[in-house]
């Protein structure tokens, strides 16, 4: 008689915001998809994005009472500074419960209480950085980690690690393989991407909560060209917060544009797109290349460490974007930028191409190739 094997568990620690958590989610998938018997846990806070998104998905998630400490001071630093032992013992007393074959750290600051736990405990644990310039917990622990799986070569300035491996940004549907089909499934308000030959389309995506800068700005800039260029198309995700408004400025310069608050199928939109205005996040950056995409970035000034810049700044020295600072953006900039990649078709095909040559299709799972040998 034979005696069954008991599930394998692999936590992912961290997240926050969706570029921390969704390169974990697509390796979640990928350990499953190689390995069906493979448990996957989340463990998170309550404020990241992981509290909605996780349990949609199915994965069991537990929250962890602990707080970041970059850009905190007085009584909320010291307040964070006494809550993390805590949840130190909080992350062992998840391992014990979860008895985990290994932890992936996936940054952030609801990741440290875990990799440390997973240190004393001695488990195998592994580091995911998204960025150019690591966040605060990934510098700090990366000389310890089994393994740190980076997607842009600046990063290994900053990590002390003999273990780095750079195998690109792990994303959770190759974009090119979706279904063509999905285009009619696209609610009425992104029907702008059935467009003919003569259309000249531009995708703005401002993140899942919009951008405000892009919301005003990209209408102002567009209020310059759309009467010389009558066949100009625009798909714009402007996040709940501007969305009314954004539609009202679109309406006032009468251009053809679909204005919503977030876009599920993203990829039918990217496909559409001859340029693409966003921010320089790692996952943006990661879907333009895997799709080979042109792009005007302004990255996300308040981002920890200024890493949007760096980001923004491989994509700009390899010729697949253009970089506009936020604090320079202006209309008459801006509308500059379109207009010449409008009018060179060549230099929008050359960033395109640029752009493909950084893709890396296979980050999924080289990364859960090299984590399934070190379990």
């Amino acid at each position: 008689m034979s005696v069954a094997r008991p599930a394998k568990t692999v936590l992912f620690a961290g997240g926050g915001t969706g570029g921390h958590l969704f390169p974990g989610i697509a390796l979640a998938e990928e350990f499953q998809r190689l390995e069906p018997d493979i448990n996957i846990v989340f463990a998170g806070t309550e404020r990241g994005i992981e509290a909605r998104v996780i349990p949609e998905m199915g994965y069991p998630l537990v929250f962890l009472k602990v707080q970041g400490l970059v850009g905190v001071r007085g009584v909320k630093r010291l307040k964070a500074l006494a809550n993390f032992p805590k949840a130190v013992i909080q992350a062992l007393i998840l391992l014990v419960r979860y008895r985990p074959v290994l932890i992936v750290g996936l940054g952030g600051y609801a990741s440290a209480p875990v990799l440390l736990a997973a240190m004393v405990a001695g488990l195998p644990w592994v580091l995911q950085e998204q960025n150019a310039y690591p966040g605060l917990v990934n510098r700090m622990l990366a000389p310890f980690a089994d393994a740190v799986f980076i997607a842009f070569s600046k990063a290994r300035e900053s990590l002390k690690s003999r273990k780095i491996y750079n195998f690109g940004n792990p994303l959770r549907l190759r974009l090119q393989e979706q279904e063509t089909t999905v285009a009619a499934e696209l609610s009425e308000n992104q029907r702008v991407t059935d467009s003919s030959e003569s259309d000249f389309n531009i995708l703005i995506v401002g993140g899942s909560q919009g951008a405000r800068i892009l919301n005003r700005r990209v209408p102002e800039a567009l209020a310059i060209l759309v009467s010389r260029y009558p066949d100009l198309k625009v798909v714009h995700q402007s996040g709940n917060a501007d969305l009314e408004t954004v539609k009202k400025a679109y309406a006032e310069i009468n251009c053809q544009a679909e204005v919503t608050p977030f876009i599920d199928n993203i990829g039918v939109c990217y496909r559409a797109a001859d340029l693409v205005i966003c921010r320089a996040g790692a996952l943006t950056l990661a879907e333009l290349a895997e799709l080979g995409k042109a792009a005007i970035l302004v990255p996300f000034p308040f981002a920890a460490h200024d890493h949007q810049v760096f980001n923004a700044r491989a994509f700009v020295e390899k010729g697949a974007a253009v970089m506009q600072i936020e604090s320079e953006l202006t209309a008459a900039g801006l509308s500059d930028e379109i207009e010449n990649l409008i009018t060179q078709p060549e230099r929008r095909e050359k960033m395109a191409q640029a752009a493909a040559e950084l893709a890396r299709p296979e980050a999924r799972t080289e990364i859960v190739n090299h984590c399934l040998k070190l379990i």
